[in-house]
């Protein structure tokens, strides 16, 4: 099974990789210009991060670097393997992603460092079914249609489950679908169940169009990390470092004004506030990687390099740096 898993991840690793050499050359005059007097930190990030949502929308990061003449620009990104596009060719300085990506963006040679966790949580991921499906465990699922993004974290969620209980892909019909189809697709009963993260698991509870049948608790504990350019990290410690200070802000602020916090990742983000604040609730925000997390970058390792796929094997210890945190 490990042959057949590990084909279809390198694959989607190196369509990325040539897809950013292929644009490196553009992106070197698409790239904001930085004198000597401004310089610039490019965040990359997803509408389900939703503390760089909020981070963005209460300036934390301009606050920041108020007195230093630092300009901060967010992008907006579908999925981690376009980000990690982006930080090879120099079009981003930090991504706020999942662990399979950003493992992937390491192991195909781009030259990035996890400098902090951005969030950590044991019911991330979920396999979802209908609520009217006559479906009670993984078995019952065998030859159906199974949505999934295929390079996501949820993704290495369900080889993972599926390794668990002696399963193979093959035993399923697997379909590669983005988070924003998924929910209809379940309605329509185009597809039996999906796989997908959080807080697009509470949004299907809620609006049920599906239960979850499996949790990611106890099969993998999933952790996001700020993926950052070498290059920017050795250039500019000092932004780094207040980078990640604004990280802890930004969780001081949704604390502290949890429901304000709440509105403003809703209205940004466009997912509404009832799953939002559901998926919330079980979500570490601590910065520091855990030996758990460590444990679990390496799984997702091992996992690619099974067979020899991976471009430029590395260590674990190598990939995170959390020196700029101390």
């Amino acid at each position: 099974m490990k042959k057949v898993i590990i084909g279809i991840l390198i694959a989607i690793v190196v369509i990325a990789g040539i897809k950013a050499a292929l644009s490196f050359q553009q992106a070197q005059t698409s790239q904001p210009a930085q004198d000597g007097s401004t310089k610039v930190i490019r965040v990359g990030y997803q509408a389900s991060s939703s503390l760089t949502v909020l981070q963005k929308q209460k300036k934390i990061l301009e606050n920041e670097f108020a007195k230093d003449n630092v300009k901060i620009e967010y992008r907006l990104f579908l999925a981690g393997p376009p980000m990690n596009e982006a930080l090879a060719s120099g079009q981003i300085d930090v991504a706020n992603m999942g662990p399979l990506p950003a493992i992937s963006a390491k192991g195909n040679g781009i030259d990035v460092k996890a400098v902090g966790r951005s969030y950590s949580d044991d019911y991330y991921y979920s396999l979802l079914v209908r609520p009217d499906a006559n479906i009670s465990s993984l078995n019952d699922l065998k030859g159906k249609k199974i949505g999934v993004q295929l390079g996501s974290g949820a993704y290495v969620f369900f080889l993972f489950l599926i390794e668990q209980n002696n399963l193979t892909q093959n035993d399923f019909n697997i379909v590669n679908m983005t988070t924003s189809d998924q929910k209809t697709a379940l309605q329509a009963g185009n597809v039996d169940a999906v796989v997908t993260w959080q807080p697009f698991v509470a949004d299907i509870e809620l609006d049920q169009a599906g239960k979850t049948l499996i949790s990611s608790k106890g099969i993998i504990k999933t952790a996001g990390v700020y993926l950052m350019r070498t290059e920017f990290t050795k250039e500019h410690p000092d932004l780094v470092k207040g980078f990640l200070k604004a990280h802890n802000d930004t969780v001081t602020y949704l604390k502290e004004h949890p429901d304000e916090s709440l509105k403003l990742i809703a209205d940004d983000s466009k997912i509404p506030e009832a799953p939002l604040k559901k998926s919330l609730q079980t979500i570490n925000w601590d910065i520091y990687f855990t030996q758990d997390d460590l444990n679990t970058f390496t799984k997702i390792k091992d996992l690619m390099k099974a067979d020899g796929k991976i471009k430029k094997d590395f260590d674990i210890n190598d990939f995170v740096d959390q020196s700029f945190l101390n």
